[in-house]
Parts: C-alpha cells; structure tokens; sequence
C-alpha cells in the first residue's frame, strides 16, 4: 500500500508540475501595460465591437483603451491607470489583469505568450529536453 500512495504521489506531482517558470522581476517600465493583449476563447481581440461586448459583460475592462494593432489585426490596448513616467496611478488597487502578469497559463502552451523587449520577466523551462533523454547510471 505504501508504495501505491508513493507512486500516486509521483504521477501527481509529474501532472501538476510546471514546464515553465517565470524568472526575473518587474522593472516598473510599463512596457507591459501599453501592449495588452486580450483573448476571448483563446482569440486575440481583433475588433473594437469585440472589445465593446467585453466591456458589457465585465467592466473591468473599461481601465484599458484601444492604442494600436499588431501586424495580424489584434489589438493592442493600453492601461489608463499608467502614467507619462510608466508608473502605475492605482497600483494598490489595479486590475486582476495587472496583478497576475506574467501569468502563463494557457497561452504559453498555444504558443501565443509573448515577453517584451527590455521586461524584467523572461519565462525557461523548467527542466531541460535533454534531462529527459539521459539516464543516470549506477556504477
């Protein structure tokens, strides 16, 4: 029995476990909040009537306005709460959105997490392709 609880507990933590991790620290450049990309279902937000429906269904989403495109139509969008110097006005109480930067979750896997030039944050593997291929031998 000890040994089933033993195996269960290594799947567990092999299924729960990272692949990547974020690395690094904020460099207050704000950088990151004036090129905001927003997803509906795993879709970049490529339209302002999208961005509209957005705003109706959850207005935290009024703390951001529309400030560019990227080359493949997606928008970018800007925090209001940022000021000229690239500091945050309502840090204390700012978006879940801001708070939880760089959060990974999905996007990283779909290949659609980006990091900015000049950010604090980088994301690695967490464990290397090649420590998967070699096995330690007991001589």
């Amino acid at each position: 029995m000890k040994k089933v609880i033993q195996f269960l507990k290594f799947y567990l933590s092999k299924l729960h476990s990272s692949k990547y991790v974020v690395k690094g620290k904020c460099r207050m450049c704000g950088v990151c909040c004036r090129n905001i990309v927003f997803y509906i279902k795993d879709e970049s937000v490529k339209t302002p009537e999208e961005f509209d429906r957005m705003k109706k269904f959850n207005k935290a989403y009024n703390n951001f306005s529309i400030s560019g495109r990227k080359a493949d139509g997606t928008l970018l969008f800007r925090c209001n709460s940022l000021t000229e110097d690239g500091k945050c006005r309502d840090y204390l109480f700012r978006s879940i959105y801001c708070r939880l930067y760089p959060n990974l979750g999905t996007k990283i896997l779909s290949g659609k997490y980006e990091t900015f030039d000049g950010c604090g944050y980088n994301i690695e593997v967490n464990k290397k392709f090649k420590t998967y291929l070699t096995k330690k031998s007991k001589n």
